[in-house]
């Protein structure tokens, strides 16, 4: 299994370039934050520190060594895709081929608003993330670029210098939807899985390899991810207030049971997230990207983890 961190836990660059370090000291095998502009705080006045996606790679590229540098994920409506081949090109280059192509549709429509973005339907980004994949390829490769789709139009498109690596850096698709995976799996290196409950990750795994099967793509080239959540507790007390903290942000009438939560998130003792762990990698799962989340009790999580279940 390799480990992703999700870095973008402290939002400032001090705590962000820390902790970067700190897991790529561990030996985690990715690094990553999310490409949002504004938060999601409880109060809604939208004031974290959100640095812009791009340039914190950049940065955190010239801090690093070894760790390899991507999103969860990029979202397609925010950058022109010749442009966001130029600058992923850029990104793989400064950091001496450890960058990572993660892509997205776009969802979160307060932020496309706040920034005047347009914000289409469903279908229509996914459109753009579609055409957006065939044009980012074909820079990533080609001496020159001529394309005419419905929605973006290129003339001689030169992207020098090519990424370090090759044919170019993986390209994932962050999704759960239907049309997005029959997407990644014709045209992507691999696809990111949001939280799902594990009692359906296996079936989803199913039709990613039918759907792999059915456009003749080896599986062993496809790397399969999982973004979650993990929480480590060390006594009884601890996991029953931690569940009930977790049931109590669903609505009334979604509330899981005590048990459901136990089954379908990653929190437990150590040895109970191993298990866990062993479990989706057995079903398919190559790479988890998580954060392990604080708990009331253990000072430092991120550590226990690193000690007893990495």
């Amino acid at each position: 299994m390799k480990f992703g961190y999700y870095v973008r836990s402290e939002l400032n660059y001090p705590d962000i370039r820390d902790l970067t370090l700190r897991v790529e000291n561990m030996g985690f095998d990715s690094a990553h934050v999310n490409d949002h502009l504004i938060g999601f705080d409880e109060k809604q006045e939208k004031k974290e520190p959100y640095l812009e996606a791009l340039m914190l790679m950049s940065a955190l590229a010239a801090e690093t060594e070894k760790i390899k540098l991507g999103h969860i994920v990029l979202c397609n409506s925010f950058r022109n895709p010749a442009y966001l081949a130029k600058s992923i090109s850029t990104l793989d280059n400064i950091s001496n081929g450890r960058a990572l192509l993660w892509l997205g549709a776009g969802w979160y429509e307060e932020e496309y608003k706040a920034y005047g973005y347009p914000f289409p339907e469903p279908k229509r980004r996914v459109d753009e993330l579609e055409e957006s994949l065939t044009i980012i390829k074909k820079l990533f490769t080609e001496d020159a670029t001529d394309f005419k789709g419905q929605i973006w139009q290129l003339e001689n498109g030169r992207n020098y210098p090519k990424p370090v690596q090759k044919p170019y850096p993986p390209i994932v698709l962050g999704t759960s939807g239907k049309r997005m995976t029959k997407i990644a799996c014709r045209d992507a290196d691999g696809i990111n899985l949001p939280y799902t409950k594990a009692e359906d990750l296996e079936g989803k795994i199913k039709n990613i390899r039918e759907l792999l099967k059915n456009n003749e793509r080896d599986p062993s080239k496809f790397e399969i991810s999982l973004f979650t959540g993990i929480t480590l507790v060390d006594s009884q007390e601890v996991l029953d207030s931690e569940v009930e903290k977790i049931i109590g942000r669903y609505k009334e009438e979604e509330k899981p049971t005590k048990e459901e939560v136990i089954r379908n998130q990653f929190i437990g003792f150590p040895e109970d997230i191993k298990d866990k762990i062993a479990q989706v990698k057995e079903i398919g799962i190559e790479r988890m990207v998580f954060t392990v989340r604080k708990s009331e009790t253990i000072e430092d999580p991120l550590k226990l983890f690193h000690e007893k279940v990495m």
